[in-house]
C-alpha cells in the first residue's frame, strides 16, 4: 500500500507507552484530502525496542470507512513495523476522527492510534438552507454557490426532492459561480424539500450538492 503524501503535517514526535515495547513514530497523523480523491492512506511506523519478540493480536478500527491492518504479526527484538490504514472518503465532507486500537501480546494496556482527515468542500453554498416564516408570501429566496479555486464545475440542473416546490438555476459565471432560486408553493402549513444542483467537474466527475428550504 502507498502512503499518500499528507497536505498537512503529520506528528512525528516518538511516542512509548510507559513499560510498552513499541516505540511509534507517531500515535496522531493529519491529512487533507484533494478533490475528488477517492481513499487515504496513513502509515502508522513503530520498533519493538524491547527484548523479546511482540505479537499483534488485534488491530480495530472505529469506523467501517477505515481499513487498518499490520504487516505482519509477530516482531522480533529490534525488528520495525507498520501499522497501514485506508479511509474511504466517499461523499464525506468535514473532518474526521478515526481511531485504531492495537492490542498485542505484551501490554494488558492497547495502543491508541488517531487518523485525523480533512476532506475540505468543493463548492460553498450561502446560506446552504432558506426559510419561510408559516403566512408570509411565498417569494423566491436564492443560495449562491461558489467553487472553490482551482475547479471548474459546470452546475446544470436543480431537483426538488417535493414536486411542491419550484427551483431555477442561473449561471453567474460559468464554471465558478451559481445561483438557485427556491420557491415554496404556499406557506399556510410546515414544509420541506432539499434540492439536489447537479453538475459535472472540468475532469468528468459528477458533482451532486444539496441545499434546503423549509415552511416553519
Amino acid at each position: 500500500m502507498i502512503l499518500r503524501r499528507p497536505l498537512l503535517c503529520c506528528l512525528f514526535a516518538a511516542a512509548v507507552l510507559p513499560g510498552a515495547a513499541l516505540e511509534w513514530k507517531a500515535q496522531t497523523l493529519d491529512f487533507t484530502t484533494a478533490p475528488f480523491q477517492a481513499t487515504q492512506d496513513a502509515v502508522f511506523q513503530f520498533t519493538n525496542t524491547g527484548h523479546k519478540p511482540v505479537t499483534i493480536l488485534e488491530v480495530e478500527s472505529n469506523c467501517d470507512c477505515l481499513d487498518a491492518a499490520a504487516d505482519r504479526q509477530v516482531y522480533a527484538p529490534g525488528a520495525s513495523g507498520v501499522i497501514k490504514t485506508n479511509f474511504h472518503v466517499g461523499d464525506r465532507l468535514g473532518l474526521y476522527e478515526r481511531r485504531i486500537k492495537v492490542v498485542t501480546d505484551e501490554s494488558p494496556e492497547p495502543v491508541r492510534l488517531l487518523v485525523r482527515i480533512e476532506v475540505p468542500e468543493l463548492v460553498v453554498l450561502s446560506p446552504r438552507s432558506v426559510a419561510w416564516k408559516l403566512h408570509e408570501p411565498a417569494v423566491e429566496k436564492s443560495v449562491d454557490l461558489a467553487v472553490i479555486p482551482g475547479l471548474q464545475i459546470n452546475f446544470t440542473r436543480v431537483q426538488p426532492t417535493s414536486g411542491d416546490f419550484a427551483a431555477r438555476l442561473e449561471t453567474v459565471e460559468a464554471g465558478r459561480r451559481y445561483r438557485v432560486y427556491l420557491k415554496p408553493p404556499e406557506t399556510v402549513q410546515p414544509a420541506n424539500a432539499a434540492f439536489r444542483i447537479l453538475g459535472q467537474a472540468a475532469s468528468g466527475q459528477e458533482i451532486v450538492v444539496s441545499a434546503y428550504g423549509n415552511v416553519r
